[in-house]
């Protein structure tokens, strides 16, 4: 029923934990890179470049190793609950709770903040504090940078390949989490009367995620409202110039409880 939900839908997502939270901004400046590195001219490496200082900033918290690597360790508890089941395939969960327990081990284990290499390149340093401004980065800003960038693009995409191997392991981590909390889902059909919709939720699920998904024809978005007992969607009328009035009519949805 899952995958036959998520077809024709726009689907918002509500993290539920800081970890999750992350995990999707994280997720969305790989999306941007790995879109962005076909384009090797000037601006799009700009581009690249202004993502991985990004990165870096999401990754600058202290504790975000321990959180994640302990993240990874709920997630091989709860699968290896399914190991003496019949109805799993063991070379899969396998393999998946080797990553996880792999991963995890590796966090623990290394030293320093994730990519902290990069924290010792003086060009990305630079661009870490000129970028913060509006416009920041400018050729008289950092004459450095506007040197690199006119240098081949062959040049400069060994240099960015070499950036972005640092975050090899953080991404994988991260998509593996998202996939796992995705997939480990119960989705129920929803009724907003009049544009709202509330309900109680048990205290006693472990939910990482609401998802929501809507038919790309209705003229709505949602808001999602989550506290530890209940969570309601307010639906709104799209109007990127005034202020937002709510949906009045009834509206068919679905949710996805990701409680994995």
């Amino acid at each position: 029923m899952y995958s036959s939900a998520m077809k024709d839908t726009i689907i918002y997502e509500q993290p539920l934990n800081e970890v999750i939270r992350v995990c999707l901004r994280l997720e969305q400046l790989f999306q941007q890179i790995d879109h962005q590195l076909s384009d090797t001219s000037e601006l799009g490496t700009r581009n690249v470049t202004a993502f991985i200082i990004n990165v870096l900033h999401l990754l600058d918290r202290p504790d975000l190793k321990a959180k994640l690597a302990k993240e990874l360790s709920h997630h091989h508890a709860n699968l290896m609950r399914f190991d003496n089941s019949p109805e799993i395939d063991k070379e899969k969960l396998h393999h998946i709770t080797q990553q996880l327990d792999e991963h995890a081990r590796s966090l623990i284990d290394s030293s320093g903040k994730i990519g902290h290499r990069l924290r010792d390149i003086e060009l990305l340093n630079m661009l870490r504090m000129h970028l913060a401004s509006p416009g920041g980065g400018c050729s008289f800003d950092i004459p450095l940078y506007h040197y690199w960038l006119q240098q081949p693009p062959d040049v400069r995409m060994v240099t960015v390949n070499d950036w972005l191997s640092e975050f090899a392991q953080i991404k994988t981590v991260v998509l593996l989490i998202l996939d796992l909390v995705r997939k480990n889902a119960k989705v129920e059909n929803k009724t907003a009367v009049h544009g709202f919709h509330q309900e109680l939720l048990d205290p006693q699920w472990n939910l990482r995620m609401i998802r929501i998904g809507l038919a790309p024809n209705l003229p709505t978005y949602p808001e999602i409202s989550i506290g530890r007992h209940f969570f309601s969607v307010r639906y709104f009328i799209p109007d990127i110039e005034r202020r937002a009035v709510q949906y009045t009519e009834n509206l068919s949805f679905w949710v996805a409880y990701c409680n994995s």
